[in-house]
């Protein structure tokens, strides 16, 4: 236990020196790392990672060998060049209202759910690190542990059991949804992102993505596997974003209507959307070529 506490602590201090290298090369129109505030919420999401890890620290998942670097370096180029691809630098993917088309989630989302939650978190949060790097955005802290904690969550069923609070995380995400569409449509709040109050269809999406996710996990009935990576993706991304959110309660000030209804229901509504979509695609794409590589089921 003690030897993957240290492997850990490394990762850990990896993408905080990660953090540092894309500050010291991003552009003048890019965010730098300013003090060391920002030192406090990368710790405070490494305790969050560290009350998770002792929790199930017996379960081999922890375990971090070259197989999962392999998949850490995969993961994290994959979230991070798609990430720039579709920040509007290369592909322009046309958005509706405030509700923007970000496609890349389904790295962290999947690579969690398949290879384990350090995996997903190192492909959360050093991807996020590259993407925002590569389109010149400067560097972010907070949302880069809120990414990797996504990846985190979202691989916490290879440990707990795909089938396990199925229902009750559903419910969780539905009660979420549901209060957050009611708040935002009963309060008047200027959106950082956008600026303007939110959109009509905005004040939806946390709406519209728990009945998707409600009604896809029951759709799928007897396919556990696929049911599983759909409601953790949205329990992940209400984690991981909901950190993020949150912090900039204190590291800009927001009021936490803002933080919540500004920043959170625009970034996460949509990474649940394309979440719910996407991995069980990604899923099954990865399930085919493992068995035409004569390597099992894959991801069950």
């Amino acid at each position: 236990m003690a030897r993957k506490a240290l492997t850990w602590l490394v990762l850990l201090i990896v993408v905080v020196l990660l953090m540092a290298l894309a500050s010291l090369m991003t552009g003048p129109e890019g965010v730098r790392l300013q003090g060391f505030g920002w030192l406090l919420w990368v710790a405070i999401g490494a305790v969050i990672v560290y009350i998770i890890y002792f929790a199930t620290a017996d379960h081999p998942a922890w375990q971090i060998g070259t197989r999962e670097v392999v998949y850490m370096a995969i993961g994290a180029a994959l979230y991070g060049v798609f990430s720039y691809l579709f920040n509007g630098t290369v592909f322009v993917v046309p958005s509706v209202s405030q509700v923007a088309l970000r496609p890349a989630i389904v790295f962290p989302v999947f690579f969690g759910y398949a290879f384990g939650p350090a995996v997903g978190f190192f492909t959360g949060a050093v991807g996020n690190i590259l993407g925002d790097f590569l389109t010149g955005w400067g560097v972010f802290p907070a949302w880069d542990i809120g990414n990797g904690l996504v990846g985190l969550v979202a691989g916490l069923p290879v440990i707990l059991g795909r089938e396990r609070a199925l229902n009750i995380l559903t419910g969780v995400v539905a009660a979420v949804g549901v209060a957050l569409s009611l708040w935002a449509m009963t309060t008047e709040i200027e959106s950082p992102f956008f600026g303007g109050p939110l959109s009509p269809l905005m004040r939806w999406v946390p709406l519209i993505g728990a009945a998707l996710v409600v009604a896809l996990r029951f759709a799928l009935g007897g396919n556990i596997a696929l049911a599983s990576v759909i409601v953790w993706g949205a329990v992940a991304n209400i984690v991981g974003i909901g950190f993020a959110a949150i912090a900039d309660i204190w590291i800009n000030g927001y009021p936490p209507a803002v933080a919540l209804l500004g920043e959170f229901v625009p970034a996460a509504g949509p990474n649940i959307l394309h979440a719910a979509i996407l991995t069980p695609l990604l899923v099954g794409a990865y399930n085919a070529l493992q068995q035409q590589l004569g390597r099992g089921a894959g991801v069950a």
